[in-house]
């Protein structure tokens, strides 16, 4: 059984739709990363699964059993960290604690509060006592954090954590949600537009694009206006004035968006390596990375001033031949890319 599901969901703010998904399941004891541009619906997804808000349409269940906000069987369990970091004006402890007190659980709290200060990175004897008005602002994301982590949720859905914080505080929140994961069991949903941090820690990434999900992997998106150059090839001039070619039909030439994914995109070293028979863009290797949910290396070249994001060749050679900061050529075929 599956922690969540989703079925046939839609939701609107004024009649204006921001979300449609007609069926998502999220397993239990995962970590899911979601990433999509501003205004794709990420932070409403997080709000309908940590039941601050209802579906204007239809169902989630949670542990099999249709649930709502307010709902007893989600009253605890669910926790939720937002982008803005609010804290009761009050002491660093009376902020942790006040989530165990409305919850009734007042065994060991004072235990609990500082177990979760130091799962954040923070010491206890130094911020227990400290009021809310006397913290930086990576000190007072971590408080707010680990007034989540003092309930050990079941669900800990963090949105854009990282965002505003200096590497430490970042770093401290990964570790602080991983240990989460491990020691409790917890189910982490994230998004984040870091995607090296969240390819870091998750099981699996989910794209999210004007509130519909595109599907799993790593992917890159290309974003109008395009030139139509006939026989159904359309192209996009870079800021380095090389040119991104597709073919397919766009609903509008101005404000439509191409997604090619990262298996279907080559990398090497030499133009001469490329096929004949795929287009081919020279780049920079920013870096390579290891994504967990298909267990293996990921690699993001900045062409002009788009990144892609591409699958290098699984040998061992090929992989260790790559370094970050080299000229890499890139070759697909234009025949992959999708539109949306």
């Amino acid at each position: 059984m599956h922690l969540y599901e989703l079925h046939n969901i839609s939701h609107a703010y004024d009649g204006q739709p921001v979300l449609s998904i007609d069926r998502c399941n999220v397993p239990a004891d995962t970590v899911t990363g979601v990433v999509g541009p501003n205004g794709s619906g990420k932070s409403t997804l997080l709000s309908l699964l940590g039941f601050v808000i209802k579906p204007t349409q239809g169902e989630i269940l949670y542990c099999g059993h249709p649930s709502v906000p307010f709902d007893d069987r989600v009253r605890g369990k669910v926790a939720m960290l937002t982008q803005d970091s609010f804290l009761l004006k009050r002491s660093v402890y009376s902020n942790i604690a006040y989530g165990l007190r409305i919850n009734k659980h007042k065994d060991k709290e004072r235990h609990r509060v500082q177990e979760a200060l130091e799962m954040v990175g923070l010491d206890p004897e130094a911020f227990v006592r400290r009021p809310w008005y006397a913290l930086s602002g990576g000190e007072s994301r971590r408080v707010a954090l680990a007034a989540r982590m003092v309930l050990r949720p079941k669900v800990l859905l963090l949105d854009e954590p990282t965002i505003s914080v200096d590497a430490a505080s970042a770093q401290m929140i990964k570790e602080a949600a991983s240990h989460a994961r491990q020691q409790w069991g917890t189910t982490l949903i994230v998004t984040s537009h870091d995607g090296e941090w969240l390819a870091d820690i998750s099981d699996n990434i989910l794209h999210l694009f004007r509130g519909r999900i595109l599907g799993n992997g790593k992917r890159t998106l290309i974003f109008g206006p395009w030139k139509a150059k006939g026989m159904g090839v359309l192209t996009k001039t870079f800021s380095d004035g090389q040119i991104f070619k597709a073919q397919g039909a766009p609903t509008d030439l101005k404000t439509g968006v191409a997604a090619i994914e990262a298996k279907h995109m080559e990398l090497q070293l030499t133009s001469a390596q490329i096929p004949s028979s795929l287009h081919r863009l020279k780049g920079l290797l920013l870096r390579l990375s290891y994504e967990q949910s298909i267990g293996r290396i990921s690699a993001a070249v900045l062409v002009g001033r788009v990144v892609l994001n591409v699958y290098p060749e699984q040998s061992e050679a090929a992989t260790y031949q790559f370094r970050p900061g080299q000229d890499v050529w890139v070759g697909y075929d234009p025949k992959a890319v999708k539109w949306y």
